[in-house]
């Protein structure tokens, strides 16, 4: 037992603390491991059906664009309320519904064809953000809870932030893992045979969240004396009107947001069909994100460490400016496009790799793809630190200007803000991608996350409000610890690296 809790970094963990974590090592992984399985052909496949059939991927494009913002708008517009619903009637529920509705999704976009109607899978897309709005933060929400109420001698939270730091390695580990398999799957059987595997998974998830997701009474006993929707709304205008209200924490936020907006533009839309270009096969994808993944595993780990060395007002524009999915990194991409094109599989030199004994082929690479595959791996890892480091500074710097009372809302309306800032882009570049090409694309999400370093270089030049209300910095008012349902500053931290992992 003592080895078990030295591991997941709980040494004065008891047994209800202990359960807890057991669930979330179980169920964590799994849910990990069902829906990373085919995100490497996830959006070629649906661009594929789109465009006209295989390697018409970047015919459909656009359309995937106007799927994406789909599913963006039906997550933003119901993850707070979902959230809200969470905390009514328990977590097991949201949390079982959203499995649910994940294995929905991948069960009808199995049946995906070129002769597919546009308006299923609008519903698809609409399904799979239903799912995602349900999912956002109730896993966390559930284990905080209990955690609070299990292992209250942990005051400082160090060793709450140590169980979430191993638990982030975990989901990154298993989500590494599960790229090649998922891939090889796909080519010896097929992409919807592999969506089909994903649903059942999903359902058996949901029965099994729903079995081990319990709230201890004392949470139980909580739960009746929570806010009611009122109350809630009132906090979250709260939160929009403290953000318009001071220059200095609107800059840092707005600017942050349309910074970070670029990487859902890239995951979403630019990743997958710049991979296949340069590499063909879903394999081959599937072998370079794990190499991407593995030196990513280092970086989260360390940044949070390294962050520590480095003042906010001087180095978060800097750290933003040169990040993965910064200006720096969208043009070195564009420049790499445009100066090494990708060749395609009937170029004379091409390496072939076949499933032993069969004529299954699992790999197929140009070598003039060679070089800039490994520019492109090197662009990766070189930025992979820096938006960490503007994470957790960024983090820093708000602590102590924002009221507690309204915290968790600006920490859900901050991702919110990016996501609104990301919509119009993905509608945007995934029409202009298949005119202007992927090198102006690029570079022109590299614009708009240098408008956003802008605005967060403009309101550093704003005075620091001074806030009357009780807030991490100032200490007025009730203890932060005593305070049911919000979250400490280490809290916090180890969230951010955690999530980061996760989000890799």
């Amino acid at each position: 037992m003592s080895r078990m809790k030295s591991f997941l970094g709980l040494p004065d963990a008891n047994e209800k603390v202990l359960r807890l974590a057991k669930i979330m090592t179980i169920l964590g992984p799994l849910a990990n491991f069902t829906f990373v399985l085919s995100t490497t052909f996830y959006v070629i496949f649906v661009a594929e059906a789109l465009g006209g059939g295989p390697g018409n991927y970047l015919h459909g494009m656009g359309l995937v664009g106007v799927l994406v913002v789909v599913q963006m708008i039906t997550q933003t517009l119901l993850d707070y309320p979902t959230g809200a619903i969470g905390d009514w009637i328990g977590q097991r529920w949201v949390v079982a519904s959203a499995q649910l509705c994940f294995a929905l999704s991948f069960f009808m976009i199995s049946f995906v064809t070129v002769a597919t109607p546009f308006f299923y899978l609008v519903i698809v897309y609409f399904i799979s953000g239903l799912a995602q709005s349900q999912a956002s933060g109730a896993w966390q929400a559930w284990f905080d809870n209990n955690y609070r109420v299990a292992m209250p001698g942990d005051t400082d939270r160090k060793q709450y932030g140590a169980f979430w730091g191993r638990m982030g390695m975990m989901m990154q580990i298993i989500a590494t893992a599960s790229l090649i398999p998922g891939s090889i799957l796909a080519v010896i059987f097929s992409r919807p045979s592999v969506f089909q595997f994903q649903a059942i998974l999903g359902v058996v998830l949901a029965v099994a969240a729903f079995i081990l997701i319990r709230d201890f009474p004392e949470v139980e006993a909580q739960r009746d004396a929570r806010p009611d929707m009122g109350e809630y709304v009132s906090i979250l205008k709260g939160g929009v009107s403290f953000l318009f209200k001071y220059p200095y924490v609107r800059y840092i936020v707005v600017g942050g947001m349309m910074a970070t907006s670029s990487i859902m533009v890239w995951g979403n839309l630019i990743l997958f069909p710049m991979y296949y270009m340069y590499l063909i096969t879903d394999v081959a994808v599937a072998s370079f994100r794990t190499l991407l993944f593995t030196p990513g595993i280092f970086a989260q780990e360390r940044s949070g460490i390294w962050s520590r060395r480095f003042e906010p007002k001087k180095w978060i524009p800097r750290f933003r400016f040169i990040q993965t999915c910064g200006f720096v990194f969208f043009w070195v991409m564009a420049t790499i496009m445009f100066l090494f094109p990708p060749a395609d599989a009937s170029s004379v030199n091409v390496i072939n790799i076949y499933w032993p004994f069969t004529g299954i082929q699992l790999l197929t690479l140009p070598l003039e793809n060679l070089l800039p595959i490994v520019l492109i791996f090197s662009t990766f890892v070189m930025t992979s630190f820096f938006g960490g480091f503007a994470e957790i500074l960024t983090q820093r710097v708000l602590l102590d200007v924002i009221p507690n009372k309204i915290r968790n809302s600006m920490y859900s309306l901050a991702p919110t803000i990016a996501t609104l800032f990301a919509i119009p882009q993905i509608a945007l570049f995934g029409w202009l991608l298949t005119i202007i090409g992927f090198p102006l694309t690029l570079m022109s999400c590299g614009i708009v996350s240098a408008m956003g370093v802008a605005l967060v270089v403009h309101g550093f030049k704003h005075d620091r409000p001074i806030i009357e209300e009780e807030t991490w910095g100032n200490g007025n008012g009730t203890p932060k610890e005593e305070v049911a349902g919000e979250l400490t500053e280490d809290e916090v931290l180890a969230e951010v690296e955690a999530i980061s992992l996760i989000d890799e």
